[in-house]
C-alpha cells in the first residue's frame, strides 16, 4: 500500500464518521419534535392506557425516525452540494452545520405540519 492510499482510506473513514454523528443528531432531532407534538406519555394506570402508552412509543420512535431520516438525508445532500465547497475554509463551519441542520428541521416539520393539519393528507 502506499501513502496515498492510506490517506485517501483515513480520509475516508472520517468522511462517514462526521456524517454518522449528523444523522444521529437529525435522528434525535426528529425524535425531539416528535415528542413535543404529540407530548408526554400517557399514565398506565389500567390494561388500555397500558396498551394506549405502547401504541404511543411506537408512533414516537416511528414517525420521529422518518422525519429524522428526511432531515438526514437532506442535510447530507446539502452539506457535500454546498457547504464543503463554499465554505470548505471557513473556521466557522460547525456553526455553520449546525445552523443548517436547524434549519431544514424546521423546514421539514413546517412541511410536515401543513401536510397532516392543513391539507390533512398524511
Amino acid at each position: 500500500m502506499n501513502k496515498e492510499a492510506t490517506m485517501s482510506r483515513k480520509k475516508w473513514a472520517k468522511t462517514i464518521w462526521e456524517y454518522a454523528l449528523w444523522t444521529m443528531a437529525a435522528l434525535l432531532l426528529g425524535l425531539g419534535y416528535m415528542y413535543l407534538v404529540l407530548g408526554p406519555p400517557p399514565e398506565p394506570t389500567n390494561t388500555w392506557n397500558f396498551f394506549l402508552g405502547k401504541i404511543y412509543l411506537f408512533g414516537l420512535v416511528r414517525i420521529g425516525l422518518i422525519i429524522g431520516g428526511i432531515v438526514a438525508v437532506l442535510f447530507i445532500i446539502f452539506d457535500v452540494f454546498l457547504i464543503n465547497r463554499k465554505w470548505a475554509l471557513s473556521k466557522n463551519k460547525l456553526g455553520i452545520r449546525i445552523i443548517a441542520l436547524l434549519v431544514i428541521l424546521i423546514l421539514v416539520t413546517t412541511l410536515h405540519y401543513l401536510l397532516e393539519k392543513t391539507i390533512n393528507l398524511i
